[in-house]
């Protein structure tokens, strides 16, 4: 029992043990890093190097001169034309949940922990304390990123990729994935030929696959047309897959980030239209493209889709027996499975056989079946 209780006090030392910083500490930070810190033309700003700044948006103020504004983040990029004075930098993935952290200020506290490191693309990295927009540091007054006013922040290695081009660009594979069962599987396929639902992640790159994060943070930081190599297994076969890297979609972002985006950039306009147009079609690698009213409206040539039989003007009731409503609902029943039966009405003036003179019975429209398999 003694022993128990000494290995638990001893656990408790190593957790609490770290002596937290004073607010000294980090006004010193202040003081030594201030020059990192700005504001550029109105907006809160902070140098990345000796010639660029990320800067905050705010309502209501526009930037004059800018690299690109990057809707991922909600920062603009700016090169200028005088130096400027970053902070030393600190990789955020060194950090644990004992480590201290603050953000410089040279009246009010700001000090805690790092919560987390977002697992979701869609996530930011997040703080355990009350926050402000400025520069998260360490103690000894190394930068670990901007943070924000909601409780969480862009680490350096978001801003890292964020300053290495001079347009908006993210990588993508076309592919969503899920943690589960501690091991990661494929949960969509959006825009890939070579993926399918609940293949497992064993390895990308020879590096086995085993933290969701880094893996969804390697595709997002890859290099501009990289090829990235995966090990899969389907069905209990081991597969190699290589998938070249293209730009990550940003027209799923919210209203008010693309509302921005199309303020800032006129000729975005036209990208946005065609986006807008593209999200009102459900489109599947195995070349159907099915609008809102789930009326096939293309398909394409020599595909599984063509081959199958599927002509534009069929209309989708049915996938496997379950009835499909929706977009959502078709898009779900895809993914569900590597066979469909597909039910479809289509008009008798589009049957590839067809009596002379015979009448359209009904309401001139007959129901079949017509199987895909993926």
């Amino acid at each position: 029992m003694k022993k128990y209780l000494l290995l638990f006090f001893v656990s408790i030392s190593f957790v609490f043990g770290v002596e937290r910083p004073k607010f000294e500490d980090f006004a010193a930070c202040f003081a030594k890093n201030k020059a990192s810190v700005l504001v550029y033309e109105g907006l809160q700003a902070f140098a990345l190097s000796e010639n660029l700044l990320a800067v905050l948006p705010a309502s209501g103020k526009k930037l004059n001169r800018y690299v690109k504004y990057d809707p991922f983040l909600n920062l603009y990029l700016v090169r200028t034309d005088f130096s400027l004075f970053p902070a030393k930098r600190y990789d955020e993935q060194n950090l644990t949940r004992n480590d201290w952290v603050g953000i410089i200020d040279e009246k009010t506290p700001y000090i805690g922990h790092l919560k987390y490191l977002a697992q979701n693309l869609n996530e930011r990295d997040q703080l355990d304390f009350a926050t402000k927009v400025g520069q998260l540091n360490t103690p000894c007054c190394s930068m670990l990123g901007i943070s924000l006013s909601d409780g969480s922040f862009i680490g350096n290695r978001y801003l890292d990729h964020f300053a290495k081009y001079n347009d908006v660009y993210w990588g993508d594979v076309g592919v969503d994935f899920a943690f589960r069962d501690n091991k990661i599987y494929v949960q969509n396929v959006r825009k890939s030929g070579q993926f399918l639902v609940n293949d497992e992640v064993v390895s990308l790159d020879g590096e086995p696959a085993s933290d969701i994060r880094k893996l969804n943070e390697k595709i997002l930081f890859a290099d501009r047309g990289a090829t990235l190599y995966f090990r899969v297994l389907r069905d209990n076969q081991d597969l190699n897959i290589s998938t070249e890297v293209f730009n990550k979609d940003l027209s799923t972002l919210s209203p008010s980030a693309r509302a921005m985006n199309i303020a800032l950039d006129p000729s975005v306009r036209q990208r946005e239209a065609a986006a807008a147009a593209a999200r009102a079609l459900f489109t599947s690698n195995l070349g159907l493209s099915v609008n809102r009213a789930l009326n096939i409206v293309k398909v394409e040539p020599r595909s599984k889709a063509s081959i199958a039989g599927f002509l534009v003007g069929d209309k989708i009731l049915k996938v496997n027996n379950q009835i499909i409503n929706s977009q959502d609902d078709l898009q779900r029943a895809f993914n569900a499975s590597n066979e469909l039966n597909i039910l479809i009405a289509r008009a008798s003036k589009n049957l590839p056989i067809q009596e002379r003179n015979s009448n359209p019975i009904g309401d001139g429209m007959f129901q079949f079946f017509i199987r895909l398999a993926k």
